[in-house]
């Protein structure tokens, strides 16, 4: 194989979506996360509900999970693609 077949090749292959780590769980209702603990991804989900504190969230049940609930206090951290979150904060009401 040609070196430029395999620069060509790593080019187009598709990267996975960079996640940070998001404290502020009040904003990601709604929005696609990734929780984790000790560094590995535990479950992925859509956040359903999460307390006004932004101590605790739950994610939707889908075909492999059962609606599931997290605290931070447990060391659960969410994570979450920037793209993902731009249009949560957006929508995400004032508090007061």
């Amino acid at each position: 194989m040609k070196r430029r077949d395999i620069l060509f090749r790593a080019a187009t292959l598709p990267q996975p979506a960079r996640r940070i780590r998001y404290d502020d769980w009040l904003a990601l209702a709604g929005g696609r996360v990734e929780i984790r603990r000790f560094g590995t991804v535990v479950q992925t989900g859509v956040v359903d509900m999460v307390m006004a504190d932004s101590s605790a969230l739950w994610l939707d049940a889908d075909p492999l999970h059962e609606r599931r609930y997290f605290a931070k206090t447990d060391g659960f951290p969410a994570w979450i693609s920037p793209r993902d979150l731009q249009p949560l904060i957006r929508t995400t009401p004032p508090l007061g």
